[in-house]
């Protein structure tokens, strides 16, 4: 079971760089959350599979990724979360924005887990948030078709996606991605640092 979060307040203040990539990109300086700081978060329950700290317009930014996994007669329930949280200059944390998802009694194998190694954050738009891109597997098998496949896209609370399907290239399993219409409202460097990513991860055999 998953505790809810208890926010406690403090002064907390780091000082990170923004180093330019070109005119129009910029990569944000990022690092673990340290253990101290994590104590403000209350998390129990759970396994935290990945966390980054980092500053941008918003202030001191913290991305928390939680999994819980419990098993009951040979079946496995998996669930997820990623958590956005920032601290302005009131030293009070706020969540921007909470991305969840689940596989439910899987009698086989669940597949959702969290490409830890996926995780990209930059302010390639140059507008001062920064855009924090993950991917993550899903779906309950017991053979070898492909798994699901999501791409997030989280900037300044607002989420974009991409879903679709992972590859199986000994079959030839056709490429399936569907971005949704946030994803296609988004600058066209964020779009295709976003399919750059997707391609790297979505090789599953």
């Amino acid at each position: 079971m998953r505790l809810p979060i208890v926010v406690q307040t403090s002064i907390y203040s780091i000082l990170f760089t923004a180093i330019g990539i070109n005119t129009f990109a910029q990569k944000i300086s990022v690092q673990n959350i340290p253990a101290e700081t994590m104590k403000k978060f209350n998390i129990l329950g759970v396994e935290v599979v990945k966390t980054i700290q980092f500053k941008d317009k918003n202030g001191l930014n913290y991305l928390i990724a939680t999994t819980e996994e419990n098993t009951k007669d040979d079946y496995t329930t998996r669930k997820l979360w990623v958590e956005h949280f920032v601290e302005g200059r009131s030293a009070e944390l706020k969540m921007l924005r909470e991305i969840t998802d689940f596989e439910r009694d899987c009698p086989v194998d669940n597949q959702l887990s969290l490409f830890t190694d996926s995780f990209t954050v930059g302010d390639l738009d140059n507008n001062g948030y920064a855009e924090i891109i993950f991917l993550y597997k899903t779906g309950c098998k017991g053979d070898v078709s492909p798994s699901g496949l999501k791409l997030m896209v989280l900037e300044n609370g607002h989420k974009a996606a991409i879903r679709g399907k992972m590859v199986i290239e000994e079959f030839k399993t056709p490429k399936e991605m569907a971005p949704d219409s946030a994803f296609k409202n988004l600058p066209k460097i964020i779009q295709d640092k976003a399919i750059a990513l997707w391609s790297k991860f979505e090789n599953e055999y």
